[in-house]
């Protein structure tokens, strides 16, 4: 497969493994009764898989330096991905896996081409044009009609 598919194609199995990871979650939610619990479970399992591989490739963890020349508000992303987790878990089971992905995803579209655009947290500017605000209007619209 040439490289030029391959990222696309990893990027589309990670967004499929989003749904199953929630609804996974949610039955735990459902089970136990929190959402709490079943968000430690998958953040302590998350650090184990992590920690293995950090062990078995050898990798050094950065120096002093390194960590203090890092973004402050890089170390924010551990915050939105917990409340990220916390509410799927929460909203999926009470307005549906489809609809909650589809605001998710929404909110993923819009807050991406403002990154983009104005280059936010390092990242390259991409202008919106009309090209790319079609575009994502498409996909917004394409997503209200999957979400009934």
């Amino acid at each position: 497969m040439r490289e030029g598919l391959l990222f696309p194609m990893i990027a589309l199995l990670i967004g499929a493994c989003i749904p199953v990871q929630a609804s996974l979650n949610a039955a735990l939610s459902k089970s136990w009764g929190n959402v709490y619990y079943p968000t430690l479970v998958l953040f302590t399992v998350a650090l184990l898989c992590i920690g293995f591989v950090v062990v078995a490739k050898g990798i050094r963890p950065p120096n002093f330096a390194a960590v203090s020349s890092a973004p402050s508000y890089g170390y924010m992303a551990g915050l939105i991905l917990v409340s990220n987790i916390l509410l799927i878990t929460y909203l999926a089971p009470g307005m549906g896996m489809g609809n909650a992905i589809f605001y998710i995803v929404t909110g993923q579209i819009v807050a991406a081409v403002i990154i983009d655009h104005f280059g936010m947290f390092g990242v390259s500017k991409i202008h919106l044009s009309w090209h790319r605000v079609s575009g994502v209007m498409l996909m917004v619209l394409g997503l209200s009609l999957a979400r009934h």
